[in-house]
Formats: C-alpha cells, sequence, structure tokens
C-alpha cells in the first residue's frame, strides 16, 4: 500500500520479450497488483510473464486490440478488485518507476482524480527526444488543449498516469479509442465528467524500447480523431444544454473551415472570425474549469451544478 491507498499498475505489452521482465522487476513495493496485459503477442512475453515470480503480477491475456485495449483490460480488472489507485507503466520500461509517488500523491491528497506525465517542461526533461518528436509533441499539445479542454494538461501522449477509483467508475471504458488516440480520448472523456486532471513534470526515458507507433499514420489518425472530438465533446457537454462555450467552439469550426476551404478560396476574415470564437471558448472554458477546481474533492457532487454555467 501507499500512504493507506491500494495502488494498482497496469502494463500493456505487445511483443515485449526483450524489456518485460526488466520493467517487472523495477515495480517498487508498495504496489499491491501488477496487471501485465499481453495484447495478443507473437513474441514469448506472456510466458516471461507467467514465470516472472512475483506474486503480485498478474497475467491478463487477449486478443490484439492496440495499447488503449490493453489498459483498458487492467482497468476493468482493478474495478473488479477494488483497487483506489491504477498507474500506467509501459512494457518497454520506458517509464520510470521512482516517479510514481509524484502521480500518486496529487490524487491521494484530493488535489486531481488523473496525474499525466509531462516531458515537454524544458529540455532537460526532453533528452533525448528527437527534434522532430519535440516538435510533433508541442503541436499536439496545442491541439489537445483545445480538444480537451483541459489547458493546464501539456504532453498528451504521455502514457505515464494515475486515475483514481473515483474518475474509473465514472468513465465508460467500453466508449473510450483502444488504438493509440487511447490518451486524448481519456482526456476528452474525463472533462465530460468535470475531472480534475494535472500534469506532472517527468523527464523522458528513451533506452532500448523500439517503438510500434507508424507515425505518418498516426498522424493522419490522430488529426482526425481531434477533429471529430472536438465536436463531439463541444455537442455533448455544451451545446445540449445550451451552453454558449459549446456555440462557440462550433461557429469557430465552421468559420475556420469555410475560411480554408470554401470554394477553394482562403477567406482571411473567416479564419480570423473562427480564431476570435475559439478564443472566447477557450477563456470562458479555463474561467469554467478553474472555479471547479477550487472546489474540495468532497464537494465534487455539488460542483456539477456548475456544469449549466
Amino acid at each position: 500500500m501507499y500512504r493507506k491507498k491500494l495502488v494498482g499498475v497496469a502494463i500493456p505489452a505487445y511483443n515485449e520479450s526483450e524489456l518485460i521482465e526488466k520493467t517487472l522487476g523495477s515495480i517498487p513495493g508498495y504496489v499491491d497488483i501488477i496487471y501485465a496485459v499481453d495484447d495478443g503477442s507473437t513474441d514469448d512475453t506472456a510466458e516471461k510473464i507467467v514465470n516472472f515470480g512475483d506474486p503480485r503480477v498478474v497475467l491478463i491475456r487477449k486478443a490484439n486490440g492496440g495499447v488503449g485495449s490493453a489498459i483498458t483490460a487492467g482497468y476493468k480488472k482493478a474495478l473488479e478488485e477494488n483497487i483506489d489507485l491504477v498507474a500506467v507503466l509501459a512494457g518497454d520500461d520506458q517509464m520510470d518507476p521512482k516517479y510514481l509517488p509524484d502521480l500518486l500523491d496529487p490524487v491521494i491528497d484530493g488535489k486531481a482524480d488523473y496525474t499525466k506525465g509531462n516531458r515537454l517542461v524544458n529540455s532537460r526533461y526532453r533528452k533525448g527526444m528527437s527534434n522532430w518528436r519535440s516538435l510533433g509533441n508541442y503541436l499536439l499539445t496545442f491541439l489537445n488543449k483545445i480538444v480537451s479542454g483541459y489547458w493546464n494538461v501539456s504532453d498528451p501522449q504521455n502514457g505515464y498516469t494515475i486515475i483514481s477509483s473515483y474518475a474509473l467508475k465514472n468513465l465508460n471504458l467500453d466508449e473510450i479509442s483502444r488504438g493509440y488516440a487511447f490518451e486524448n480520448d481519456m482526456l476528452v472523456k474525463l472533462n465530460i465528467y468535470d475531472m480534475n486532471v494535472k500534469s506532472i513534470p517527468i523527464p523522458a526515458k528513451y533506452a532500448d524500447e523500439k517503438s510500434h507507433i507508424h507515425y505518418p499514420g498516426f498522424i493522419l489518425k490522430t488529426s482526425l480523431y481531434l477533429i471529430k472530438a472536438l465536436l463531439w465533446r463541444s455537442w455533448h457537454k455544451y451545446v445540449v444544454k445550451l451552453n454558449p462555450i459549446g456555440i462557440f467552439y462550433l461557429i469557430g469550426s465552421f468559420f475556420i473551415v469555410t475560411g480554408f476551404f470554401a470554394l477553394f478560396t482562403l477567406n482571411i476574415m473567416y479564419i480570423a472570425i473562427g480564431i476570435a470564437m475559439f478564443g472566447i471558448a477557450s477563456i470562458l472554458e479555463i474561467m469554467r474549469i478553474k472555479i471547479l477546481n477550487a472546489k474540495l474533492p468532497e464537494e465534487k457532487v455539488e460542483a456539477k451544478s456548475l456544469q449549466e454555467w
């Protein structure tokens, strides 16, 4: 246990035979249970998990469905076993467990429902990250702030996270994206329920891991997802309640798209109006989040009334 809380770790693993044992061996003793999720590996990842020899390790085997699907499987098992806090660590030893307390403490202290590592604080924290990867992460950070509504959260693709059982119980895990948009979609879904999310500085760690991401396809799919997610969140959280924030987002989207593509001409005025609408919506949303986050954890139910604001 950690500060009288049951702590679980979900480890998604796909063909991680070379590094899974190193990852499992690095988990601190205060972690109560380790859900190692073999996502349909074609190597001997599952066998190494089974033979690891740590009684805390539970193997979850499933057909290949993507990293989000594997993490969700771990979350569901943690809910079944009444685990208080669930961390996610990659199976490729890319996330240093010594930073777990930094992620755990804000949740236990009632300052967050979900904490997320942030490697983009400065050049020291980005050490080992290529310039192109850094640029891509900064761009995705900006876009994700608009899409998710969490303007305080950077490095959205960072999968090093802690989530409370309270937040998990509010989410419909079957509706969250199963692929590499999982991290983005978690933020969008958490925002719908006004969960408090905090970004925690944690340095990048790169060594022997091999990325399974095909970046051109990832960028295209993630871009399409972000457009869809913004419209979905604006509609379900604000427009259906006639909240002006959603109206501004939708009008802004319309003017920007029209300005770029209508009749194949570039209309600067339309684009400027669209950006202004986004700016107004963003300022209103930031103000709203500050009001909600000022509430104490035990007042969370009463704070839901602000959803109509």
